[in-house]
């Protein structure tokens, strides 16, 4: 077994566990006290208003979080008093991790700490934990113990090295009283009230001016409350929030002076991970791709990457959202999920799929309805997706992957494919063409097989469309033509297999 020392040369050794490159789908349960306001994501953020030094989108979502905040919670409670109210009481992980094993989840990620620097789990010394306030319970163990059973690699997500920028809108004051917000309560003023005990300054970070980096002690919170969850429940995969290793250089939040401590914590998990370990960022050299996964979220790459990675998004807003207005992020289709998934495959990547859950941790029909179409397609095409390698070409077709939008300047839409729109994938000696819309004369065209491409080494012996069997083929200069039935035997995209 390899030894690992906390630099990038030793930790440019670790190779990623032969599982994920397999798995090619996962859910993530992205999850906790802000699903309370069912109002999407930076809630506990947003709910404090508009701030100076806010950005134009900025402003314009978190003036309507706040009035979401003031209409539907008492005047003075701020992110802290979700938590209460978040209580999971119909929380299933049992149900939920069968429900997305038939949906064709080969891997779970759960949420640990969001950027409320809220512990789902029973973080021992730190009071601001789920198994002391709201639910009662461990909530990353029930996940755990869950995933476990069903044979599912298990994966924890951390979010919290954003608090110091993210949750600093605390100590502002409320601009129609001119009210301190609860940033400004100390550990005193909880005396008789639900939060008696615990200690605001936890919770919140210390006033500061905008931009100023935090100092060391807090990097050396953030890895100490990490590595305590990842040596008690022992993730396969921990997903970092940040572009680089959280306080470092590049980091979204960078210490001064800059950390180094993760370094430190990739060692030691490497170290001691059964599996081998993966750890995600979203900002990787190509030389650093087996000490740290490349994570890639709400934006698909136009090519296939030399090493795996990972692609996340969800299913809507990251939490729960009753709200259809345009700021918010729409709900996918199962042909999104389907078009999503295998260009993702292609490109030698994995697809992340959040299911935003209510407060009380359920899934909506809607959410059920995408796992079970999501679902069916893989236990028809699956072949050509679970443990398959990139082709010699990724894709083919003149849809491109759409303008870099939004605020997460993100790419991924619902598009509108044509028949000449093709993914590959391969296992063995089989490669597999997915046509991402079907052909109205019913003949798929694919000119990546032509004799005149040059990329197969052998004429195919068999061509058969996955769920319906062989059909009649023949190969010329230009492409390979295979003759389709009148009906497509599965929805959203139709696999042919060439052997």
């Amino acid at each position: 077994m390899t030894t690992f020392l906390p630099d990038w040369q030793s930790l440019r050794g670790h190779q990623l566990p032969r599982w994920f490159g397999e798995a090619k789908f996962g859910i993530w349960s992205h999850w906790g006290p802000q699903s309370v306001a069912r109002s999407g994501d930076w809630y506990a953020r947003h709910l404090y208003g508009t701030q100076p030094w806010s950005e134009p989108w900025e402003s314009r979502r978190a003036a309507r979080q706040r009035a979401h905040h003031r209409t539907h919670f008492n005047r003075g409670e701020g992110a802290k008093d979700l938590f209460p109210r978040w209580r999971a009481e119909r929380f299933d992980p049992d149900e939920l991790i069968d429900l997305y094993v038939a949906g064709g989840a080969r891997y779970f990620v759960a949420l640990a700490t969001h950027c409320d620097n809220f512990d789902l789990w029973d973080s021992g010394e730190r009071g601001w934990n789920a198994a002391r306030v709201g639910p009662g319970r461990d909530i990353v163990g029930a996940w755990e113990r869950a995933a476990r059973a069903a044979g599912l690699p298990f994966g924890l997500s951390f979010h919290q090295n954003w608090t110091w920028r993210w949750l600093d809108v605390a100590h502002g004051r409320d601009p129609e009283t001119g009210e301190p917000y609860d940033g400004a309560l100390t550990a005193r003023d909880g005396a008789g009230t639900w939060w008696e005990g615990l200690d605001p300054a936890e919770l919140y970070p210390r006033r500061h001016d905008p931009g100023a980096r935090p100092p060391a002690a807090e990097s050396a919170r953030f890895y100490a409350r990490v590595r305590q969850a990842l040596d008690r429940y022992r993730p396969d995969l921990v997903y970092l929030d940040d572009g680089r290793l959280p306080f470092d250089e590049g980091s979204v939040v960078e210490s001064e002076p800059v950390s180094k401590a993760g370094l430190d914590l990739l060692a030691h998990y490497y170290n001691t991970c059964p599996t081998g370990g993966i750890v995600t960022i979203k900002d990787v050299p190509e030389s650093d791709r087996t000490a740290v996964l490349l994570d890639s979220e709400r934006r698909q790459l136009d090519a296939a990457q030399p090493y795996p990675w990972q692609f996340d998004t969800s299913d809507g807003e990251w939490f729960d959202c009753a709200d259809d207005d345009p700021m918010f992020h729409p709900r996918k289709s199962a042909q999104q999920v389907i078009h999503t998934l295998i260009d993702v495959v292609s490109k030698n990547g994995c697809l992340l799929l959040n299911i935003p859950q209510h407060a009380d941790g359920t899934v909506d029909a809607r959410a059920r309805d995408l796992l079970a179409e999501v679902g069916a397609w893989l236990r028809v095409c699956g072949e050509g997706v679970y443990g398959t390698t990139p082709w010699l070409r990724a894709a083919e077709g003149g849809t491109g992957l759409g303008a870099v939008r939004g605020y997460e300047h993100y790419n991924e839409a619902d598009r509108a494919y044509l028949p000449g729109d093709i993914r590959f994938t391969r296992r063995g000696e089989a490669v597999y063409a997915t046509l991402l819309a079907w052909p109205r004369d019913r003949t798929a065209v694919i000119t990546s097989l032509g004799t005149a491409a040059g990329l197969l080494d052998r004429a195919p012996a068999r061509v058969e469309l996955l769920g319906h069997g062989p059909v009649g083929w023949r190969l010329e200069p230009e492409a390979l033509y295979a003759d389709l039935p009148p009906e497509p035997p599965t929805r959203a995209a139709h696999m042919i297999k060439i052997t």
